[in-house]
């Protein structure tokens, strides 16, 4: 059992380089889609990053059309990675 694990965290540490701006190339798509500013993606990805609980909750959050229904939708924590990032 150790070892399963162990060989999922190694095979994480190969993955996750792997996907690197994924999480800002969205949110440029999004909010492009929304006619607002992307200058705040990176900084997006970066939260999202630093807090893998948002990472389920943003592409939930994502399949949303209307801006202000997905954050209204959004967790208290997604909102201040919005807020700090996003919505200047």
């Amino acid at each position: 059992m150790r070892l399963t694990l162990g060989m999922a965290a190694m095979a994480a540490l190969f993955v996750t380089p792997a996907v690197a701006g994924e999480w800002a190339d969205a949110c440029k798509e999004r909010l492009e889609a929304d006619g607002r500013d992307t200058s705040g993606c990176t900084c997006l990805e970066d939260k999202i990053n630093a807090n893998q609980g948002l990472e389920e909750e943003f592409q939930t959050l994502a399949k949303i059309e209307d801006p202000a229904e997905r954050y209204g939708e959004a967790s208290d924590d997604a909102r201040a990675a919005m807020d700090a990032c996003t919505r200047k």
